[in-house]
């Protein structure tokens, strides 16, 4: 290598000078460029290299920097709050404000907010005031709080790092559930279904002196409890104040127009007594006048015991001789008892039945009648109905579509049960015309 060529050398390696290798052959001369002015021997471009400016990249590395010390102030304030024991702002429960508290101040706010409700049944007219404790009501306060507190603290980062911060713009409603007691409710509005409840009323007959009237019917209502259970545990919410109860009407089965007609004597039956007997004698008229004005609508039962009650002292009965069996013994005895010869009132009136079906087809049903042990003397053999209380006892049901009634009196010694029906004007026409024949 000749000189040129290494003094070549040596100027490529100081300065930006360029230079031309030479050959033998091919001799050649070097240009010196002079440098850039914003260029530097540490800025000097490689081999490969292009020579342009690099600043873009250490910007990029600049906002890369800033973002990531960004995320992670981020990280960092999340993971502080995730780990305190503030609720996410904005935060409401049931429409009251708790955000920013602690779970202990939370509870507080709703338990004095919440802890002593009432709620006012509405039925028809009536309103029956009730706290929700009452009605079996809780609310689940603690469930409310930790589903407040959780919020944005389930989950990964990623997911609730948004969440938080949209919070702060956004409102968190959190809903306060109740838990109900359901045998404790179902108890307090069955009380209250028992005090609003009227039965209705159908029209009847009432007897009085010797004439007959038609006492009008009346609707019921009742509440519908199992559909107000329903309802309520459904639609209750907090701030609800008064709740409609599910009601309804009951009509009846007969009205006073159902009542207008004829009255009809089925028949009647006569017994004799001796009035010298005085404390039976007293009996039968005691139970007559017990018997005298009885009504019995389509379905209803007669019952010898029902109508005289227990024959007591109290109630105008005295001591006369019945037959009374003892223990272990086959045959009745005649004894001294309370209310004796009642009987005589209760085989009277089972005669006056027995007649009265031949003229309604069976339409008074013999129920129950037992007859003495011993022959009577005021009734033929087997046509006796014995009575004792509470046991022993004279029933028959009226099975006719109309109402039938009693009337029984006491003349001189004679006993006389009579059975009337009210029946429509057509029937007792028809019922005329049959006698006829």
């Amino acid at each position: 290598m000749n000189q040129t060529s290494q003094n070549s050398s040596t100027s490529t390696s100081q300065t930006t000078a360029v230079a031309t290798v030479a050959s033998p052959e091919h001799p050649v001369s070097s240009t010196f460029i002079p440098p850039h002015p914003f260029e530097s021997e540490t800025t000097a471009p490689v081999a490969g290299e292009s020579a342009g400016p690099r600043w873009p990249l250490w910007i990029g590395i600049g906002v890369t920097g800033c973002l990531v010390a960004a995320l992670s102030g981020v990280a960092a304030t999340y993971y502080s709050w995730r780990g305190g024991e503030q609720i996410i702002a904005n935060t409401f429960v049931a429409g009251e404000p708790v955000g920013g508290m602690t779970r202990h101040e939370a509870r507080q706010i709703l338990e004095q907010r919440y802890g002593n409700l009432s709620l006012t049944i509405r039925a028809s007219e009536k309103d029956y005031k009730l706290s929700l404790e009452e009605l079996g009501g809780t609310p689940d306060i603690n469930r409310a709080i930790n589903d407040a507190y959780w919020f944005g603290r389930t989950g990964s980062i990623l997911q609730n790092v948004p969440r938080v911060l949209m919070a702060r713009g956004e409102e968190q409603q959190v809903r306060l559930p109740v838990r109900w007691n359901k045998e404790r409710l179902k108890n307090r509005m069955r009380a209250v279904a028992k005090e609003f409840d009227t039965p209705g009323r159908d029209a009847t007959l009432v007897v009085e002196g010797s004439g007959v009237r038609v006492v009008a019917e009346r609707a019921g209502r009742e509440m519908n409890v199992g559909e107000t259970l329903a309802r309520l545990q459904k639609r209750y919410h907090f701030g609800l104040t008064e709740f409609d109860a599910t009601v309804r009407a009951t009509q009846p089965r007969l009205t006073a127009a159902d009542l207008q007609g004829t009255d009809l004597k089925l028949d009647q039956y006569t017994t004799s007594f001796n009035r010298g007997l005085v404390g039976r004698t007293r009996n039968i008229r005691v139970a007559a006048e017990a018997v005298d004005g009885m009504v019995l609508m389509p379905g209803d039962t007669f019952s010898f015991n029902r109508a005289t009650g227990q024959r007591t002292w109290a109630k105008g009965y005295r001591m006369a001789q019945m037959f009374e069996r003892k223990p272990g013994k086959e045959e009745s005895e005649i004894v001294d008892a309370l209310a004796g010869g009642v009987c005589q009132v209760s085989s009277t009136l089972y005669n006056a039945v027995r007649k009265s079906n031949r003229k309604m087809d069976s339409g008074l049903k013999i129920v129950q009648r037992e007859s003495h042990s011993l022959p009577v003397t005021y009734v033929p053999p087997g046509l006796d109905a014995t009575v004792a209380w509470p046991n022993r006892d004279f029933k028959f049901r009226n099975k006719l579509t109309h109402p039938v009634y009693l009337r029984a009196g006491v003349s001189g010694s004679r006993l006389t049960i009579s059975v009337w029906a009210r029946v429509p004007h057509d029937t007792a026409l028809r019922l005329a015309k049959a006698e006829d024949l």
